[in-house]
């Protein structure tokens, strides 16, 4: 006979479908799955509200989870599983504690905490286990355990042999600080390259392009305002012998693209240093960028991507942890 299935409150934000493939992980591994939405609102205004003065909307934010507490008050949960908390009231836990007195409570964030509000600190008091992707904060925190990101299933689908592939070096990834023309300056020196900008709102773009000068060089046609789904960025990358990743400023956390580029079979360009305390650390497959103008960068990437035979986890089988489905298993162990 079948085990009970375990029931998870899953709260985080809307970030680039990853929490539908968090959710399919969940479910994967024999969870049941509830996901809520963490903001009111995803588009672009209330996202820099809540981030800049959340106080302007608490109102709103205390009435939209109130209405989650009457949503699952009859409905027994074995963990609450919260990503980012950037605006989770206190009192949402506390309730959630009271209704579900055995419940584990499971804290994660992929930011780093001078990148999230204060909100984030205040709320892990709450929880059961704690973890971020930032060495920084963690190695500052005793409360936080080091967990990196992850990738999913399209990444590992791309297998094309990386003499096949069109793209010498690509990047996907938002608009913002001085990306584009860090980006333009190394590119210059390739052939076959692929770039993708995304910015979230028009309104937002032509903000940035008025009030800030390192974007007057930026045209319309540059920026896409839609998303690419993971399906085309995977394709992307699997076309691609390299990809450029640039961590956002105050992180020193591995991000996403970290994941799913080596999982795609191509060498990462990356400029965050802190890549090298990783366990999975090879150099054979990464290109650590201290000095984005440093000629020695270029000769780098041509001889790797020259040397590239296949994809990491060819080699190192024990990259496999980071596969979305064997990422989760750690927070429920």
């Amino acid at each position: 006979m079948a085990a009970a299935t375990k029931n998870v409150l899953f709260i985080g934000p809307r970030f680039f479908g990853y929490e539908v493939s968090i959710c399919d992980a969940l479910e994967a591994n024999g969870f049941g799955v509830d996901f809520f939405d963490e903001r009111t609102s995803n588009n672009s205004l209330m996202k820099a509200v809540f981030r800049v003065k959340k106080s302007l909307l608490t109102t709103i934010v205390e009435k939209y989870y109130k209405n989650i507490t009457r949503q699952i008050k009859d409905k027994k949960y074995d963990f609450f599983f919260l990503i980012k908390g950037e605006v989770v009231p206190q009192s949402f836990i506390s309730d959630f504690k009271k209704n579900n007195p055995n419940a584990k409570l499971i804290y994660y964030t992929y930011d780093s905490i001078n990148n999230n509000n204060k909100n984030s600190v205040y709320i892990l008091k709450h929880f059961d286990k704690c973890f971020s992707f930032d060495f920084k904060d963690v190695a500052a925190n005793p409360v936080l355990k080091l967990k990196h990101l992850f990738y999913t299933r399209e990444y590992q689908q791309q297998t094309k042999a990386p003499e096949k592939r069109k793209y010498t070096i690509s990047f996907v990834g938002t608009l913002h600080s001085n990306r584009y023309s860090v980006i333009k300056a190394l590119f210059a020196n390739f052939t076959d390259t692929f770039v993708f900008f995304f910015s979230p709102a028009k309104w937002f773009f032509w903000f940035e392009k008025t009030f800030k000068s390192y974007y007057n060089k930026i045209q319309w046609s540059d920026v896409s305002f839609n998303k690419l789904t993971q399906q085309d960025v995977a394709e992307i990358f699997g076309e691609s012998k390299s990809v450029l990743d640039i961590q956002r400023f105050g992180q020193s956390g591995l991000t996403m693209r970290t994941f799913e580029v080596l999982a795609a079979g191509a060498v990462l360009v990356t400029t965050n240093t802190s890549i090298r305390q990783a366990e999975f650390f090879d150099p054979n497959y990464i290109v650590v960028v201290d000095d984005i103008n440093d000629v020695k960068n270029i000769e780098e990437i041509e001889s790797k991507t020259a040397a590239l035979k296949g994809s990491i986890l060819t080699i190192n089988p024990a990259f496999d942890k980071y596969f979305v489905n064997n990422w989760v298993k750690e927070f429920f162990e």
